[in-house]
Formats: structure tokens, C-alpha cells, sequence
């Protein structure tokens, strides 16, 4: 099954430094580096190199004439990544996050800027219906960024109404959108993906197992039993808890402990992609397959990037296909 995921690709530019600096003043870096980011192409990275058949549908400038779109392209090539989907825009530059990575602390500050146009459905539907006709019947999964949610929503819907046995899964991560409009995006998806900072921040919860039981408590008034699978809280050094909603059980996995951290930029997103690559394979149990994706995040902090070792792809990608 080939995993289409909807979102962001970026230019980071990591600053790290001893410990974050003060207002108004100078810091000296320890290191500067120049990388392919974003939160759906970084999970595509993993995915493809697990074993999973990937493409990033997104706005794009033209990579013929920018470098910074050639720079991500051919990172997601270097992949295996297909980006022919991408819709090409003459006007707006590519993403860029400025981070800076405190080795004090081992937190990360990122200022994010974009002039880009945001994915519009009526391009995501010409996109959609453009690969329908090139794979005629052909399985097919959709991870959507929970971004630009209104509009996300529309895409999910037409999903929903135009490819019914399609898989959609949705990440919910950014602050700025309530959980009143989250949570319609919820419903639609098969696997929810909800990030610790968002359920303390914005649904005001003080752990997954709260936000659980006001699931199952109906809390709020949606049908998740007609797509939802599944709930899937990544919870950083505590592992990930989730709730299936068949049988309405709660479990959790913890994670290895890592001596020391080196970048924790993009280990959520190494979780998402790692999880894909089981999920759309669909042969492992869903246990291992977060458990596989809680390994692959925890690594994912031990090293600079995304790129695997190939005796970990190894081994992991036979957990996944069990």
C-alpha cells in the first residue's frame, strides 16, 4: 500500500549552542548545519527506507529554478521519495525553520517562516484524481499533517466520499488549531496521531490516559467509531500510550533510556514514519509495530538526520513485516 502523505517540506537550519542564549545578546556556535526538513517528508524518509512505498503531495517552488526546493527534492530522492505530486508555485519561497539546540537543556527552539501557499483541495483533488487514474484500484494510505485544518478537512471528506477503501491517518500537533476543530479531523482518520504538547497546551489534559478517558467518557460529541482505529499518543522519554478502539482498551509501551541525546529534532517524526511503514504493510500486530516505531524514534535522538544504518533497517523492518 503506498503511503501519500500531506505536508510540510522545509530548509533547517540548526544552530547548536552550549546553552540557549540570552535576549539581546551574542552566542557562540557549536555547530551549524544545513538539512531537509518538515514534518511529512521527514516522516516519508523513514517510511521509505522501512520498506514503505512513498509520495509527499504539497506546494512547491519549481526546484528547475530554486535551490532550496532543488535541495529537498533531491533529499527525498536520495530516499526514494516520489515527489511528482507536488504542486508547483511561481510566487512565495520554500519553508525554513531556524532551530537552535541546546545542549544544556537538550531542548530546541524553532522559528518557523513561509511564504509559500498553502495546498488548496482543489489541487489536492486534481493531484488525487490524477494518481487514481494512473493506479486504477491500487491501495493507497493518506497521512495528512494536521495543518491548515479547514482545509484539511475538506480533503479528508473527499477522500472519504471519492476512495472509501483508502487508509487516512492525521497528525495533531500545532497549538493554534482548537480541539473543536481537531477533533472533526479525528473522526475521519483510521490512526490519530496526538502529540503530548498539544493534549497539555490546547485540550488542557495532563496526561494520555486523561484524554482517553474522555474519549471513551464521549466527551466530546463525535462518532469515533466509524473510521477510528485507534488513538496514539507519542509521550517523548515515557514512549507512546494508546487507546484502540476496538475493544476500547488502553496500553502502553515504554522506550529505551538514552545516555545522552544528540538531536531530538524529528524523532515524532521518525515515530509517524516508522508507524506508517507497519501500518500500510499491514502484517505486523499493532503492539510491535508502535513498539518498532517508539526504537526507531529513541535512535533517531542518538544521531544527527534521518538516515538508517542498514542493520537496524534490517532488523526493523522484519519486525514490522512479522
Amino acid at each position: 500500500m503506498e503511503v501519500i502523505a500531506v505536508g510540510t517540506a522545509a530548509i533547517d537550519v540548526v544552530h547548536e549552542v552550549e546553552m540557549y542564549p540570552k535576549e539581546d545578546s551574542k552566542a557562540r556556535s557549536l555547530a551549524t548545519y544545513k538539512c531537509r526538513g518538515g514534518n511529512a517528508a521527514s516522516a516519508l524518509v523513514v517510511c521509505s527506507q522501512l520498506g514503505g512505498r512513498c509520495r509527499w503531495l504539497s506546494t512547491s517552488t519549481d526546484p528547475d529554478k530554486d535551490n532550496d526546493a532543488k535541495f529537498i527534492h533531491a533529499d527525498l530522492a536520495a530516499f526514494n521519495v516520489d515527489s511528482s505530486l507536488a504542486v508547483i508555485e511561481e510566487e512565495g519561497s520554500m519553508p525554513v525553520s531556524y532551530i537552535i539546540a541546546s545542549q544544556a537543556t537538550e531542548s530546541r527552539t524553532i522559528v518557523h517562516s513561509r511564504t509559500i501557499a498553502e495546498l488548496n483541495c482543489e489541487s489536492f483533488v486534481r493531484q488525487v484524481e490524477w494518481y487514481m487514474t494512473q493506479n486504477t484500484n491500487a491501495p493507497v494510505w493518506f497521512h495528512f499533517e494536521g495543518r491548515n485544518m479547514e482545509t484539511v478537512r475538506q480533503m479528508m471528506l473527499h477522500v472519504r466520499e471519492n476512495a472509501p477503501h483508502a487508509k487516512m491517518s492525521i497528525e495533531i500537533e500545532f497549538p493554534r488549531y482548537p480541539w473543536g476543530l481537531a477533533k472533526t479531523l479525528a473522526a475521519l482518520a483510521d490512526y490519530v496521531f496526538v502529540s503530548k504538547d498539544y493534549l497539555r497546551d490546547t485540550v488542557s489534559v495532563s496526561s494520555a490516559n486523561e484524554f482517553f478517558a474522555q474519549i471513551l467518557k464521549q466527551q466530546w460529541d463525535e462518532n469515533w467509531s466509524q473510521w477510528v482505529k485507534a488513538f496514539v499518543c507519542p509521550w517523548g522519554s515515557e514512549g507512546v500510550y494508546y487507546l484502540e478502539m476496538d475493544g476500547l482498551t488502553i496500553h502502553h509501551i515504554p522506550c529505551a533510556q538514552l545516555d545522552r541525546v544528540v538531536e531530538s529534532n524529528g524523532a515524532g517524526d521518525s515515530f509517524i514514519g516508522a508507524a506508517l511503514a507497519g501500518l500500510s504493510r499491514g502484517n505486523a500486530p499493532f503492539h510491535l509495530v508502535l513498539k518498532t516505531a517508539c526504537d526507531v524514534a529513541t535512535f533517531k535522538c542518538s544521531q544527527h538526520g534521518f538516515r538508517l544504518p542498514c542493520n537496524k533497517i534490517l532488523e526493523w523492518k522484519s519486525a514490522l513485516q512479522s
